[in-house]
């Protein structure tokens, strides 16, 4: 094993790899690295056969550790709000490639290390860990995740044709409708004024939630530093054509927006947000999601990548609505201690506040094809 990963080999794996997402890049790893304050601790793994895998990862040490002595480290594949993770391999990992993985960071897990594989490794991951090996004075777990899959196969006309629900698809129209009769201008790209008319998106709808539910007001201002400005500059300068922000515009003024990823088959929706004032009546996001869908197609993607919802009822119903399968999924914690589960607690927090704010205003419905209560 080497670390950190030289990097002509871990684009020579990437591109050789089908599977690949953009956070499995080094350009993600180097924009994680710059925006959070991580460290880059890739592993090269050469198996005995001659295969090479990747394991993109970060480290950085634990907060308020003392500097005398061997300071705690924490790594992450990738930390929480960064994307997933996991192993790249020519050909897309085997169960024999991620069996090696995880044994290794069984055997030296550091303080903590985080994994989240992607959806298509995600049953590989589950496996092994059942059946992985334990190691005295160290403890792991897993944390249930899901995440939505659109297919793209066969191009647009077969996504919004078959894939696409009858209902998203009049919905859809009836947005290019109203989009048209009031006036709303798309604007697509990754410029520095998209992304700041993308976070001023962010900021109205953060505002917005915690005036619809009061519990949440206390919690605005921790998830604004959460994701703060400059990792959405960080991606889209680092990125490039490989970051897409699409917003819509009503009388100059952004009402809704998101940012989308793309790596050869896989496109990755990373954040949309919407102006509830106006985007919720008009279905604007929906429209920016069907654009960007389009888009994926366009340039040959195989898959969109929807994510996870959050705990958010009416999120999951839109995307189920266009065409998107739940894929159930984990993250694993590797700790050399068995410390408390504290990983992802304000994510976690973050999801079941806007769940329960989400419940306000987007009741459940109570059927639907591709629903699951």
């Amino acid at each position: 094993m080497t670390s950190p990963a030289p990097r002509d080999v871990w684009l020579r794996v990437l591109s050789a790899d089908p599977t690949a997402t953009p956070s499995q890049t080094p350009t993600w790893l180097d924009s994680v690295c710059r925006s959070d304050g991580w460290h880059d601790a890739s592993r090269l793994y050469r198996m005995p056969d001659g295969r090479t895998l990747i394991l993109p990862l970060v480290r950085r040490p634990l907060v308020g550790a003392s500097t005398r002595g061997p300071v705690p480290v924490v790594q992450a594949s990738f930390p929480h709000g960064w994307g997933t993770g996991g192993v790249l391999a020519p050909g897309g990992a085997t169960a024999e490639d991620i069996a090696v993985v995880y044994a290794d960071l069984c055997r030296n897990p550091r303080l903590r290390t985080m994994i989240r594989p992607g959806y298509a490794a995600a049953y590989t991951w589950a496996r092994i860990s059942a059946e992985g090996p334990r190691q005295r004075f160290r403890s792991t777990y897993s944390v249930p995740r899901s995440t939505h899959v659109l297919d793209l196969s066969g191009g647009f006309a077969q996504v919004w044709s078959h894939r696409f629900t009858s209902k998203a698809r009049n919905g859809i129209r009836n947005a290019e409708r109203k989009a048209v009769a009031a006036g709303i201008d798309i604007r697509i790209g990754n410029t520095p004024d998209l992304v700041a008319d993308f976070y001023r998106v962010y900021l109205r709808w953060l505002d917005q939630r915690a005036q619809q539910w009061r519990s949440l007001r206390p919690l605005a201002a921790l998830w604004s530093s959460a994701e703060p400005l400059c990792r959405f500059q960080t991606v889209a300068a680092m990125l490039g054509a490989d970051c897409r922000i699409w917003v819509a515009e009503l009388d100059g003024a952004p009402v809704a927006a998101n940012i989308a990823l793309f790596h050869e088959y896989v496109a990755v929706g990373w954040r949309a947000y919407g102006d509830r004032a106006f985007a919720g009546s008009s279905r604007a996001q929906e429209l920016l999601q069907c654009r960007s869908i389009e888009y994926a197609c366009d340039i040959g993607c195989r898959t969109f990548v929807m994510g996870e919802s959050g705990g958010m009822n009416g999120i999951r119903h839109v995307k189920e609505r266009l065409g998107a399968i739940e894929f159930d999924g984990a993250e694993y914690t590797f700790q050399r201690l068995p410390i408390p589960r504290l990983d992802g607690a304000r994510t976690a927090l973050r999801s079941r506040a806007l769940g329960l704010a989400s419940s306000v205003s987007l009741p459940a419905p109570v059927s639907g094809r591709g629903w699951r209560r």
